[in-house]
């Protein structure tokens, strides 16, 4: 029987640019695991917990894992790829439903950032074999 290995995950200029913008280290080695809610403001790392607030953030990008940002305001923000629409629809202060992906995925290549603040729904966990996250969201 063959295993499967998943290499770890590159991120984008895009993706170190907002890093940058939104002031955030990664999540030391004694911080891993920790929820987002109880970690310091300015940190980031990847989650299968995305939207969560309690979500456990890891240093190392997984397959499928999203990346999830705890500004130094405190505020939280879960970081994906969605489509042009979607992205357009989520800018707006309309409740929509959009499907985010960890990384750029057919369509979805737009990198947009998503406050948990206002997510209004979802699941509690994204699972690697699935093709995107599907939540709801308002007001950003």
């Amino acid at each position: 029987m063959s295993r499967v290995v998943y290499s770890d995950q590159t991120a984008s200029s895009e993706q170190e640019a907002l890093r940058s913008a939104h002031g955030v280290r990664l999540v030391s080695g004694a911080e891993e695991g920790t929820g987002v809610n109880a970690l310091p403001a300015g940190t980031y790392g990847f989650t299968y917990s995305p939207g969560l607030p309690n979500a456990p953030l890891f240093a190392v990008r997984r397959y499928r894992s999203y990346e999830t940002h705890k500004l130094p305001t405190g505020e939280t923000y879960l970081i994906g790829f969605a489509t042009p629409k979607a992205a357009t629809d989520i800018a707006s202060s309309e409740e929509v439903t959009v499907l985010l992906h960890p990384e750029p995925e057919g369509d979805s290549m737009v990198l947009v950032r998503i406050p948990y603040r206002s997510i209004r729904r979802h699941r509690g966990y994204a699972a690697p074999n699935e093709h995107g996250f599907q939540l709801t969201v308002s007001g950003v």
